[in-house]
């Protein structure tokens, strides 16, 4: 009984209270990527008009753009525009469907951790307080949505690996396109699914499912026969500069699992068992990138960059804090996929997904925790969830992570730097 009563006590102060905070923020129309994802919201509201109309392929010109994502987000929010027909109630709507993310990404997790559930629903329900989870729930944003759609996915893959039903395979990939309707990046994300399925699968199976998958890329394609400019992404022409920040902001997302003790111990082992060469190899790769880093790039007032850019700047107003964040990445990772190579697949993969020429750390929150902990089982997540103090501090970092965007948001630090 006495263990029921605390199960019921952690639920409330660790679920039910995020949630609440969460529409509190709704009813203060909070928006902690400091104004961007409300920014947004407001500008690709004549296209969700304009889709509940049924007007797919002529939509409201934004000044004289068109949105670079595809649509299924936006027909998504038409479709409840035209039952509503009230923009408030549309992102009311849209915030209860946000919920979608801790539940699926706690279904994900209890499917692959033999933990206590509990441990794992307080974990699941911590993502609330992401900055980036915020503001898109409450704003309606497509990169949540392509979000949620992936968890389901992989949700529907791990049920493959229990049952091996061919009607969960065809789930799976249906609903990662159902994500990459909504953010083209999540493409990506098929050559994990299918290189599994190859390896997994009979070679009349597999092809079958290759075809699925063919048969699933004819609407986007038909799509982009009348939306041109969906085809001109900003891809980037500065691989230096991006891996660069692409490595920093990693590096912000890894450091949640490098302050489990265990997990440290392990980096910390694996980095007495360097060899010289490899420690050559890091540091050449190192030296190779920000020798050819176009510095005028990143002093420049190019949006974005990642929390270590911006305290660089805003601390000693250059690049140091964020070129060393770099190193200390690339380092890192290195001892980490040396521990698990799995690890090599899910930067990888990240990294192609943000390949764009602005960088935003919202390209890779939550989305690059939620690839670390459902993607495969892994020791580093494993620690977090050996127990309970180890997911409250787990909690609690993402809180006090939650409390610096709050008071970013209020002082505008991010927006005032001088560069």
């Amino acid at each position: 009984m006495a263990k029921i009563n605390q199960n019921k006590f952690l639920i409330f102060i660790f679920v039910l209270l995020p949630i609440l905070s969460l529409f509190a923020g709704f009813i203060l129309n909070e928006d902690l990527s400091t104004g961007g994802s409300k920014w947004d919201f407001e500008l690709t509201w004549p296209v969700v008009k304009d889709y509940s109309n049924f007007n797919l392929f002529d939509a409201q010109q934004l000044g004289g753009k068109e949105p670079r994502h595809f649509p299924f987000h936006y027909l998504i929010l038409a479709s409840i525009y035209k039952i509503f027909n009230e923009q408030h109630l549309v992102r009311l709507f849209y915030l209860f469907f946000s919920l979608l993310m801790p539940i699926f990404l706690y279904l994900n997790l209890i499917k692959i951790y033999n933990f206590k559930k509990i441990n794992i629903l307080i974990l699941s329900f911590s993502f609330l307080f992401f900055p980036y989870f915020r503001s898109s729930a409450i704003w309606s944003n497509a990169h949540l949505t392509a979000l949620i759609f992936f968890l389901i996915s992989n949700y529907y893959f791990l049920k493959v690996l229990n049952n091996n039903k061919l009607k969960d395979k065809l789930l799976n990939l249906l609903f990662l396109a159902f994500a990459t309707y909504t953010m083209q990046t999540y493409v990506i994300l098929f050559s994990f699914y299918l290189f599994n399925y190859f390896r997994l699968e009979k070679m009349k199976t597999f092809f079958g499912l290759l075809i699925f998958c063919c048969i699933l890329g004819i609407p986007p394609l038909s799509f982009l026969l009348f939306n041109e400019r969906m085809l001109n992404l900003p891809i980037t022409q500065d691989y230096f500069y991006t891996v660069t920040n692409n490595f920093s902001i990693i590096l912000f997302f890894l450091l949640f699992l490098m302050t489990n003790k265990i997990n440290l111990i392990i980096c910390s082992h694996e980095f007495k068992k360097l060899k010289i060469k490899e420690i050559a190899l890091i540091l050449l790769f190192f030296l190779v990138i920000i020798y050819n880093l176009n510095y005028d790039v990143l002093n420049s007032n190019l949006r974005g960059g990642g929390f270590f850019y911006k305290i660089s700047h805003f601390i000693l107003k250059n690049n140091f804090i964020f070129l060393f964040s770099f190193f200390v990445a690339t380092l890192l990772i290195y001892l980490i996929v040396k521990h698990d190579k799995k690890f090599l697949f899910t930067i990888l993969l990240i990294n192609i997904m943000g390949l764009n020429y602005q960088i935003y750390q919202k390209y890779f929150e939550p989305l690059l925790l939620v690839m670390i902990f459902i993607l495969f089982k892994n020791i580093f997540v494993n620690n977090i969830f050996l127990k309970l103090k180890n997911v409250l501090f787990f909690y609690t970092l993402v809180i006090f992570y939650f409390l610096i965007a709050l008071v970013n948001l209020y002082y505008g630090f991010s927006k005032n730097i001088a560069i």
